[in-house]
């Protein structure tokens, strides 16, 4: 990564991480994308070219709708692509531990603003569709096919399963796998088509 590669991470991490604190500490509604430039130190032009909405803003410790999709490309050919694709969530949900220290508080945040709210259901959508590119390239189908389509679903809602359960003291990634095992040890799968 080059110096301006470095800057831009730099900079997005602490508009982001300042921009959660304003959050917790005025409120979301209270707060404004000048707040945020002003409390960074920064020119308000620099917070919308990085963050373009307050919900975006809101949203950036998900990082790159892409994570997953990059981190099942890196994945070996030969692997179990069920297991493969568990790799790339936990991969994703390593992320999201590392970089928001106040997950608690963007919970709430989702759970009360129908606008953050809109914005994770965007982002997770983005998400499927980069899974479904990578599912497909992986295995030579097109993107649309149903079952990768299924097997992207699946991911995210994975995903949204693990941010419901009580952590319990365990980390994202643990809750994570925790309900992988769960799923894969139940006793449904895919529906079969009946006789007509």
């Amino acid at each position: 990564m080059g110096l301006r590669e470095m800057n831009a991470t730099r900079t997005r991490e602490l508009l982001a991480e300042t921009a959660m604190a304003l959050f917790v500490d005025r409120g979301y509604d209270a707060t404004t994308m000048e707040d945020v430039a002003h409390e960074a130190e920064v020119g308000i032009s620099t917070v919308y070219r990085y963050f373009p909405s307050k919900e975006q803003l809101a949203t950036a410790f998900l990082g790159d709708p892409g994570l997953m999709a990059d981190a099942l490309a890196a994945r070996p050919d030969d692997e179990d692509p069920e297991l493969s694709l568990g790799h790339a969530l936990t991969a994703f949900l390593e992320h999201t531990r590392r970089a928001n220290r106040h997950a608690d508080r963007f919970q709430e945040l989702v759970a009360t603003n129908a606008r953050v709210r809109g914005r994770v259901m965007e982002w997770l959508a983005e998400s499927q569709e980069r899974l479904c590119e990578a599912l497909a390239a992986r295995h030579g189908v097109e993107p649309d096919d149903l079952a990768v389509g299924a097997t992207a679903w699946l991911a995210i809602y994975v995903l949204l399963k693990t941010d419901e359960q009580p952590g319990d003291g365990r980390t994202a990634s643990e809750v994570g796998r925790d309900v992988m095992r769960r799923l894969a040890a139940g006793p449904l799968r895919a529906p079969l088509a009946p006789d007509a």
